[in-house]
């Protein structure tokens, strides 16, 4: 969710304070490794942790009519987690998938509970993380709205220009809502 290539302000008080309370929750981590297909969630199971990913990427995605669209990435640095499923105790909407191999910092959803019951910082954390996790959503909407897809496949490799070459081109196209045919074009005309 916040990773080095995103747009905030590492200066801000806001990325200082979300930084402070998960130092707190680090230490409760344990290391997970993930191989390429493994998943973090998977739609219709309840998500019981969060997320810190060490390396890797993932691909959170939903599905429709038999249909995957891939709704976001995440990178090395991100948080990551099925935010609805994990406060509300629900099933999850949507599957995280590794698209690479990785290595993740698990932290129980119980563990991450306690641990913020008794510490006001983390309660903060949270408050915090979901209103980054609004704001990237929100931008990926604006972006979605106001930029076309060459201009957002451009954006997502000035973003990530090496982890891109990466993700499979089907997981990409879906990701701006083109054909693969079309996103092949778009990349001769953009080459790195």
């Amino acid at each position: 969710m916040i990773s080095p290539s995103h747009n905030i302000d590492t200066n801000t008080a806001f990325s200082k304070e979300i930084n402070t309370s998960f130092e707190a929750l680090l230490p409760l981590g344990r290391i997970k490794k993930f191989i390429k297909g493994d998943f973090i969630v998977i739609e219709g199971d309840k998500c019981n942790g969060l997320y810190f990913i060490q390396s890797g990427i993932f691909r959170t995605y939903r599905e429709a009519n038999d249909i995957e669209y891939t709704t976001g990435f995440s990178f090395i640095g991100d948080f990551e987690t099925s935010p609805f499923s994990l406060f509300y105790n629900t099933p999850c909407q949507e599957s995280i998938q590794a698209i690479t191999d990785a290595v993740v910092l698990y932290i129980t959803k119980k563990d991450a509970l306690e641990c913020a019951e008794k510490n006001p910082v983390v309660q903060k954390g949270y408050l915090l993380l979901m209103s980054a996790y609004i704001e990237i959503l929100e931008t990926r909407l604006h972006q979605h709205r106001s930029l076309t897809a060459e201009d957002r496949y451009i954006l997502l490799r000035g973003q990530q220009p090496v982890e891109i070459n990466k993700i499979p081109l089907n997981y990409i196209a879906s990701f701006l809502g083109i054909s693969k045919e079309r996103l092949s074009r778009i990349r001769k005309k953009h080459p790195n």
